[in-house]
């Protein structure tokens, strides 16, 4: 496939790839092609608090899935992913929003609320799930009607899908609270931070929690993590994910962290996550992504205020680390860059490392590449506060 043909189905705006091709150069078309496909390995991470990996590992390999731990996380199991398959068009179509029909895609059920439009079915009627562009992603089994309004449960059953792993979240080890679905590179994120017990950790954008809560299982749940986000129904998820892992440091704050200064002024932090709002252009798989160059530079401003707030709340000495889930310069190396300019803040050493070197001379950081860790799209920063 060309690169005209792969950047079409991704659907960047011309300069959006520019910018790319300014990274990677010739490299940009198998990059873009590694995000239309999952990693070969699908990662989740074992709360440690309740479960011993291998005996999740045990639990996945007796429902037929190859999964093993990882040699750089200790937490860490990966599973295989099957595929890609081709998946047949039966019976009505369902049209699924992105994320939805992204989830589809890698074997998960459809669940009611990403249901955009659907043509005529009813409960035990064979469908299939096809995105906003017609692409086909799955089918299986309708549970609905689409006689009437859509509420919270599974849509439809899925029986084939493009690519296969178990039904995570149908898992006994899922609602047990023993697992968390995590990225590899995002999982670095509390490792290289390190917390001890007793410090007081931010997470400065927190949803869907998964950070937070890997900083209280590493601290033995004897810390205090603030998990702040702006939205409401974000801090209803990181709350339900508290219960479910059965977390007690933890403590999600519908607020919106950038004026945290001023909402909080005694807080002072030993260690800080600055993940901020991106573009999110290395996640994978990605079936679309209407994205423009014009988002890049309004994340890029974006992220820049709540390093400025990390930066007001860490105590001197301590630590911030920066990442995101996305693969332009003017959200990674560019928001470093006005960091260590603007900020106080000095580029430090990350263990451990499994990504390459951060671009303009910032070897310190962690870029993933995707066409060549096969991980997601990712970067990694961390500072000290001079």
């Amino acid at each position: 496939m060309s690169f005209e043909e792969v950047a079409m189905g991704l659907r960047y705006d011309q300069r959006l790839l520019e910018m790319l091709v300014g990274v990677y150069g010739p490299r940009t078309r198998m990059v873009l092609e590694a995000l239309k496909a999952p990693p070969r390995e699908y990662a989740l991470r074992v709360n440690m608090l309740k479960a011993d990996p291998d005996d999740v590992v045990g639990e996945f390999e007796a429902m037929g899935a190859r999964c093993r731990r990882s040699q750089v996380i200790d937490e860490a199991i990966t599973i295989e992913v099957d595929g890609p398959f081709t998946v047949r068009k039966r019976g009505a179509r369902i049209t699924a929003d992105k994320f939805a029909a992204e989830s589809v895609m890698l074997g998960s059920n459809l669940y009611e609320p990403g249901i955009l439009r659907s043509e005529r079915a009813r409960p035990g009627d064979e469908v299939h799930v096809a995105d906003i562009y017609g692409h086909v992603v799955g089918s299986g089994i309708a549970h609905f009607s689409s006689a009437r309004p859509h509420t919270k449960g599974v849509a439809m059953t899925t029986t084939e899908s493009v690519y296969r792993l178990p039904q995570i979240r149908e898992t006994a080890a899922y609602s047990e609270g023993r697992i968390q679905e995590q990225s590899l590179p995002a999982m670095l994120v509390a490792r290289i931070l390190d917390p001890e017990p007793g410090e007081v950790v931010v997470d400065m954008c927190s949803a869907p929690g998964t950070k937070a809560l890997h900083v209280a299982q590493i601290q033995g749940d004897r810390g205090t993590v603030y998990a702040f986000d702006n939205a409401p129904n974000r801090v209803a998820k990181i709350r339900a994910e508290i219960r479910r892992l059965g977390i007690k440091s933890v403590r999600a704050i519908p607020r919106d962290s950038r004026y945290i200064k001023q909402d909080f002024p005694s807080m002072i932090a030993d260690k800080v996550i600055v993940d901020p709002p991106c573009t999110a252009l290395g996640v994978r798989p990605k079936l679309y992504e209407d994205a423009r160059a014009s988002d890049v530079e309004a994340c890029s401003a974006y992220q820049r205020q709540f390093l400025e707030a990390a930066a007001s709340i860490v105590k001197d000495g301590g630590e911030i680390i920066y990442s995101t889930c996305t693969l332009t310069l003017e959200e990674n190396e560019g928001v470093v860059e006005y960091a260590i300019e603007n900020l106080g803040l000095e580029l430090a050493p990350q263990e451990p490392r499994i990504g390459s070197g951060g671009l303009k001379g910032f070897t310190r950081a962690q870029r993933f590449d995707p066409d060549r860790t096969d991980t997601p799209g990712y970067f990694i920063a961390k500072f000290l506060k001079r």
